[in-house]
């Protein structure tokens, strides 16, 4: 599996496409709200980005079909596995070395699948090495 990149070249590629959507479209409407733009790897930052009521009105239609086809039961496990193994890199990236229970159990809805099925998971990471138990329970290290 490959890991994902950790410069923030993703999240300056997609502030880039989001200045580009809100500008190019001269959309005459005045602004709805603001999208502030930070970068990686301290997130300073960057740019406000004005969106208008069209523009938001589309933004949030596509996050909810994204959302939609994620939810739980409409996940495959392997996909599952695939947005924890990403949620856990950018922890680590973002300088975290323990992760908690609850972590995930929050990121359910982003992960696609029941808590019991992240917590069953999360023995699947301490056995594949990936997470490793810490002297209090629900806390792990990530490896």
């Amino acid at each position: 599996m490959k890991t994902p990149k950790s410069d923030g070249s993703r999240a300056k590629v997609l502030a880039a496409a989001f200045r580009t959507w809100t500008t190019v479209l001269g959309d005459p409407e005045p602004a709805a709200a603001r999208m502030e733009i930070r970068y990686p790897p301290d997130w300073a930052f960057a740019a406000t980005v004005s969106i208008t009521a069209r523009q938001q009105k589309r933004l949030l239609g596509f996050l909810r079909d994204d959302l939609a086809e994620n939810r739980p039961g409409y996940s495959t496990p392997d996909r599952a596995a695939t947005v924890i193994d990403g949620l856990l890199a950018e922890l680590a990236a973002a300088g975290r070395t323990r992760i908690t229970t609850a972590d995930l159990a929050e990121a359910a809805p982003r992960i696609g699948r029941s808590r019991t099925w992240i917590a069953a998971h999360i023995t699947d990471l301490i056995d594949g090495g990936r997470l490793a138990e810490t002297r209090r329970p629900g806390i792990f290290r990530i490896a």
